[in-house]
C-alpha cells in the first residue's frame, strides 16, 4: 500500500510538472507572437501552433483567449513584484538602493513581458472589455508596491508618502520611455536618461 501511494504522489506530481510546463509554453507563446508582430498576430490559431499544441489542449489549461490574456499580464505583473523582493535591493547606501530600484524597474519595461503586457492593455481597453484591467495593472496594487519600497529603502526615515511620489514619478517616466523604444529601438541617451532618473529620484526622497 506504501508504494501505491508513493507511486501515485509521484504520477501527479510529474501531470502537476507537465501541466505546468504546457502553461508556460502556452504564455510564451503569446508573448513571442506579441513581440515579433503585434497584439493581433495573437489568434487562437497562431497561439496554437506557437506553443506546438491543439488549440483544444490550450482551451484545457486556460478555458478561453481571455484567460490567456490575463495569465500573461498577471505573470508581468508577479515577474516584476517579485524581482523587487531580492536582498540586493535592500543593501547599501541609498544612493545604491535607488539605482537597484531603477535598474529593476528599467529591466522589467524593457521586457518583452511587458511589451505583450502593455500591448494587451491597448487593443483591450474600453467600457466594452472583457478584460478586468483595473486589477491587473501593477499601480492598482499600489500597497503591496509601498510595503516592497518600504522594505527597499528601510532605515532612512523615508515618509510613505514621497515614496507613492517616487512610485508613480518612476512607473510614469519608465513606461513612456519603454513605449518611446518602440519608436527608436536604438535607444538613443539610454544610459544618461536613466541616470537622470535616478538622480531625480533621489531629489524627490531627500526633499
Amino acid at each position: 500500500m506504501i508504494v501505491t501511494v508513493k507511486r501515485t504522489q509521484n504520477k501527479s506530481g510529474h501531470q502537476a510538472l507537465k501541466a505546468k510546463a504546457t502553461r508556460e509554453k502556452i504564455l510564451n507563446a503569446v508573448v513571442m507572437l506579441i513581440n515579433e508582430s503585434g497584439y493581433s498576430s495573437a489568434s487562437s490559431t497562431a497561439i496554437a501552433r506557437k506553443a506546438g499544441i491543439t488549440w483544444g489542449a490550450v482551451q484545457h489549461h486556460f478555458g478561453n483567449k481571455e484567460e490567456i490574456l490575463i495569465a500573461v499580464m498577471e505573470m508581468s505583473r508577479d515577474v516584476y513584484i517579485q524581482s523587487l523582493d531580492q536582498a540586493e535591493m535592500k543593501k547599501g547606501t541609498l544612493e545604491e538602493r535607488v539605482s537597484h530600484f531603477i535598474d529593476k524597474v528599467w529591466e522589467h519595461y524593457k521586457s518583452d513581458l511587458y511589451f505583450a503586457f502593455s500591448e494587451i492593455v491597448m487593443a483591450t481597453r474600453g467600457v466594452n472589455s472583457n478584460l478586468p484591467l483595473r486589477q491587473i495593472r501593477v499601480n492598482n496594487g499600489l500597497d503591496e508596491h509601498l510595503k516592497s519600497m518600504v522594505e527597499i529603502f528601510d532605515g532612512y526615515n523615508v515618509p510613505q508618502s514621497r515614496l507613492n511620489e517616487a512610485l508613480r514619478f518612476t512607473h510614469r517616466f519608465l513606461g513612456g520611455f519603454a513605449i518611446d523604444r518602440i519608436l527608436e529601438p536604438s535607444m538613443p541617451f539610454e544610459d544618461i536618461h536613466i541616470e537622470r532618473i535616478k538622480q531625480q529620484l533621489l531629489t524627490i526622497i531627500h526633499h
